[in-house]
């Protein structure tokens, strides 16, 4: 079947329209109506339309940026798309990578969307040139979305991630699937044969490659400009980002990057090896009952996300990843681009998340730092329950986000020419009262991890979708407007500037990063004395 078909045929069309019930439900454009004469855009396979969301912003949605990877494709990179021969109609998002699904009671629940094998779609959200003063040749910066989600959940079409409030601003802001879990990761003896390339695995880091490529080619049709692309993303995105800029394969692909909470570079990192990648893939494909990589890909999709992997994450495969990041970047040989990077003020997703008690603090501190437990605790000391709690949270981003962020911006200082800035997130969510989630105690997480995202992107809607868990204030809005101002000028020029009436000082060897609360402050690198010797007591145990 031919794309054109595939984008038209009956059974698809009503396959899309249930895609659009779903999918539509969860954006906060929900109101937004598609119409044969939506803005156009040419692009290198054909004519796409899409929908203007208001009189400032049109977007593209659920455009393929690559062949399906389904039957044969599964498992090799992304696949050349054919051109088709109708105008594709970019009014709804595409289906998300096979994965598990959140419980409705989750933080971040924004809602069920379709889910597919064939996944690999991008959505686009620009400035309209059709108003009054706009200037139709001007070409806009770029920002790139990679999402996050443990390489095993996420997609480009959440509400959490929707570019209207981004491209009001001023940026053709773009989001992209990616394949997840072990279709998305897995290496195989089998799939390193058959590969030219002698590797396997980091499927997904192929898809960003490929969505990264696609934006390079088409991007201008959409009024950005190919030479001011900014990669943006979070947690698993932003860690994604990082084997990015040291990848041989997408060298050239993107001019300034924005990370979230994430990074490949701490020392301790884990980016496994190909053989042993390979090891753990034959281990799964073995818990699967499948002989050989032909009956691999006879299996469902859905069996093959159903089942425990152990695999999702990029590795060291010789061809992507031709080291490990930390070692590419000490050489030198990273993508030297303008950094923003950051982490919110209690991001913890260590064992020390579990701390409840002033007895649970002092047994996890005893089970992660042996004899230099006292140590430890003099450090970060606790009284009390509640202050057990706070001294846990800091403890627990101390061990993991801080130094994993402030790696990065020591190692970009160190072997790089390219400015860095620095930020913490410290703007308390103001929960409904009473609200519960089954995957949070909002009483005892602080500012989270992923806290920033709603602010950077401006996308408040998006936790009252489906019932009121926050109730969003003045200062809220300001700080948002502040955040996403400031990132619409780092991808304008590499420098957030002194915009939103934010002074933010450039990263160097006096630490100084800015506070990201109402009203905001700069400071130093929160705790860099307990943070070096946590480091220099987990290098000696």
């Amino acid at each position: 079947m031919k794309l054109s078909d595939f984008a038209t045929s009956p059974a698809i069309c009503m396959w899309r329209m249930v895609a659009l019930a779903l999918a539509l439900a969860c954006l906060p454009c929900a109101s937004a109506k598609a119409h044969d004469d939506g803005p156009a855009a040419i692009i290198d396979t054909g004519t796409v339309t899409g929908i203007a969301l208001s009189p400032a912003v049109d977007a593209w949605l659920g455009i393929p940026f690559a062949a399906p990877p389904v039957r044969d494709a599964r498992w090799r990179p992304p696949q050349k798309l054919q051109r088709w021969t109708r105008t594709y109609r970019a009014d709804r998002i595409g289906p998300e990578c096979f994965q598990p699904m959140r419980e409705h009671a989750y933080n971040h629940y924004f809602g069920d969307e379709p889910m597919s094998e064939d996944c690999l779609y991008l959505n686009v959200w620009a400035p309209a040139t059709r108003t009054a003063g706009a200037d139709p040749i001007a070409k806009k910066p770029v920002i790139v979305w990679i999402y996050g989600g443990s390489f095993v959940v996420g997609s480009g079409g959440k509400a959490l991630y929707d570019g209207q409030a981004l491209a009001a601003k001023g940026a053709v802001v773009v989001t992209v699937n990616y394949r997840l879990g072990a279709l998305g990761f897995l290496a195989h003896p089998e799939l390193s044969a058959e590969s030219p390339q002698h590797a396997s695995g980091n499927y997904g880091l192929l898809d960003q490659i490929a969505a990264l490529q696609w934006v390079r080619r088409n991007i201008a049709a959409f009024g950005g400009d190919p030479k001011r692309v900014t990669l943006m993303g979070q947690s698993a995105g932003a860690i994604a980002i990082s084997d990015l800029q040291v990848s041989p394969l997408a060298r050239g692909l993107f001019d300034r990057i924005v990370a979230l909470s994430g990074s490949a570079l701490a020392p301790a990192f884990d980016t496994p090896s190909l053989a042993d990648a390979e090891k753990t893939g034959m281990a799964f494909a073995a818990s699967l009952g499948t002989p050989s990589l032909a009956a691999l890909r006879r299996m469902p999709a859905d069996a093959i996300s159903r089942a425990a992997f152990a695999g999702a994450r990029p590795i060291v495969d010789g061809w992507v990843l031709p080291d490990r990041p930390a070692n590419l970047y000490a050489a030198g040989r990273q993508l030297d681009v303008p950094l923003m990077l950051g982490f919110t003020r209690d991001e913890n997703l260590t064992a020390f998340a579990a701390v409840r008690t002033l007895g649970d603090y002092r047994a996890e501190t005893k089970r992660q730092f042996g004899a230099n437990a006292a140590k430890v605790e003099a450090l970060y000391p606790a009284t009390d329950d509640a202050g057990a709690r706070r001294a846990a949270n800091m403890l627990g981003r101390d061990i993991s986000f801080s130094p994993m962020m402030r790696t990065w911006a020591k190692m970009q200082g160190e072997h790089g020419r390219a400015p860095t800035w620095a930020y913490m997130f410290a703007q308390p969510h103001p929960y409904v009262p009473d609200i519960r989630f089954t995957d949070m105690d909002t009483a005892a997480a602080g500012i989270y991890h992923t806290a920033e995202v709603p602010y950077f992107l401006g996308n408040f809607d998006a936790f009252n979708l489906f019932r009121p868990t926050r109730q969003w204030t003045a200062d809220d809005r300001l700080l948002a407007d502040r955040m996403m101002t400031s990132l619409v000028a780092f991808a304008t020029s590499g420098d957030p500037g002194q915009s939103a009436g934010l002074i933010w000082p450039r990263y160097d060897a006096r630490e100084r990063l800015m506070i990201f609360a109402e009203p905001p402050a700069t400071a130093i690198w929160p705790n860099r004395t307990e943070v070096d010797a946590l480091a220099a007591m987990r290098a000696k145990m």
